[in-house]
């Protein structure tokens, strides 16, 4: 079966499919024949499916009785596989690769960003990962690279990019980088948002702490901009002035302070927000607001410290050049010297059972998947992992599939064009040799094949 797959992608992977909606006359280009399909919608899936592509977007979907595949048009024989939305990665750093020294690392390789960032995006592909969301990092060497993968030059996956990172300025934190800025009052936060907005960024992100009036003045003048805004919080307080501010998805809930377990309470308001607004750029407007969890960003260091052996992988010699690679390894001698791994074994316990707890209370549609991909020992692509975790926390496998395709989507306001797999959507989508609705751990070694806007990759 695999060698038939083989055979159809190797003659479909020469082809370059231009950007554009399908129009009616337009030909099929590909069909995906047989298998399930699980279209991201959470509904029935539709069993021996057939998927035409049109260039680069879908054009038909029905089953084998009802939709005809025209003769010549390659096809894919999916049969006992299943169908599903491409992946996305929502909390994600191109320009990290799992170091051991994110704070160093990017100004020591300044001069190789553009083959790192390439050689990132590439690997995050081949996961099955086909769209991704950068959390801060250099904006114009990104830029540059979405502009050749959307060119067809480069393989990769979409991108939606933050670029710099905005920091309220305190007596810690008082030099800047190029990748951040430090803000000190409501009319600075307006002013820098809006050069960073003028730099072509899709989203605001803001880290650190915040007084309401700094952090108000930001997410009020993205919002105005039409963008969403995430935060990277650190504990409760934090939760508190980034909801009150209006912030449209929090980072890192439940990994950052994990020594104790939240109230009732406090679980209670990171359900239901303040008051969830009626709409607004990508307003979640049936609970609070987006929760990414990022559990692998705890859960890389509990790795490590049980498996050392995973920093010998022969793949990460492969990914890059000698020097960086060398850097990356000595940068790992010392696993408890690396930044948040203190007491990961025992913290990861209490991150876990309150994720649960967040569930149980009635969050599961807030629960957007992301890893902090390329943080220590965090390498890309650990998705699939941070998947697993949310069905032992309790989401359905559907709900889980649906916090890396549907939502997303929803929260980056294109829903129009990915996140399910529907008539007139981009062909993104990844072939799994069985059924992850039954066993989600599927999706980390039995992705055969991944389409991305009509191509066809195998991993």
């Amino acid at each position: 079966m695999k060698q038939r797959i083989l055979t159809f992608t190797l003659l479909y992977l020469s082809l370059a499919l231009p950007l554009g909606a399908v129009a009616a006359d337009d030909p099929p280009t590909l069909a995906i024949s047989g298998g399930t399909l699980v279209d991201g919608y959470g509904g029935i899936p539709v069993q021996n499916a057939v998927v035409l592509v049109s260039g680069d977007r879908i054009m038909k979907i029905g089953d084998v009785n009802s939709v005809a595949i025209p003769d010549g048009v390659k096809t894919l024989d999916v049969n006992g596989m299943t169908v599903l939305p491409g992946l996305w990665e929502s909390h994600g750093h191109l320009y990290h690769i799992g170091e051991g020294d994110p704070a160093t690392f990017p100004d020591k390789f300044r001069s190789q960003v553009d083959s790192i960032i390439a050689a990132v995006a590439r690997t995050t592909l081949m996961a099955g990962i086909t769209t991704f969301r950068d959390t801060g990092g250099p904006i114009h060497e990104q830029l540059a690279l979405r502009a050749e993968i959307e060119a067809g030059r480069l393989p990769g996956p979409r991108l939606f990019l933050a670029g710099p990172v905005l920091h309220q300025r305190n007596p810690v934190i008082t030099a800047t980088s190029n990748i951040e800025y430090l803000i000190g009052s409501p009319a600075e936060a307006r002013e820098v948002t809006e050069r960073v907005i003028g730099l072509g960024v899709d989203q605001i992100k803001v880290a650190r702490f915040w007084d309401l009036d700094i952090l108000k003045a930001i997410v009020d003048t993205a919002h105005q901009a039409g963008l969403g805004v995430e935060a990277d919080v650190r504990h409760m307080n934090a939760y508190r002035t980034a909801i009150e501010a209006g912030v449209d998805r929090l980072h890192h809930v439940f990994t950052a302070d994990p020594l104790s377990d939240y109230s009732a309470e406090e679980i209670r308001f990171l359900v239901r927000g303040i008051k969830p607004p009626p709409a607004g750029p990508m307003a979640n407007i049936l609970r609070g607001p987006y929760i990414l969890p990022t559990i692998e960003m705890r859960q890389a260091y509990v790795r490590v410290f049980e498996y050392p052996e995973f920093t010998h992988h022969p793949r990460f010699r492969e990914q890059f050049p000698p020097d960086v690679y060398a850097h990356l390894r000595e940068s790992w001698k010392n696993p408890n010297a690396v930044p948040w791994g203190i007491g990961a074994p025992e913290r990861i316990k209490v991150v876990k059972r309150k994720l649960k707890t967040f569930i149980a209370a009635g969050g599961r549609e807030q629960i957007v998947a992301g890893t902090d991909a390329g943080s220590p020992f965090n390498m890309h692509s650990a998705l699939t992992r941070e998947m697993q975790h949310y069905v032992e926390a309790g989401l359905t496998p559907m709900e889980v599939i649906q916090s890396a395709t549907l939502r997303p989507a929803q929260m980056q306001g294109v829903e129009k064009d990915l996140g399910t797999v529907t008539e007139g959507k981009y062909a993104d989508m990844v072939i799994v040799d069985g059924d992850p609705l039954q066993d989600i751990t599927l999706l980390q070694h039995k992705i055969v094949l991944i389409i991305k806007g009509g191509k066809v990759y195998v991993p």
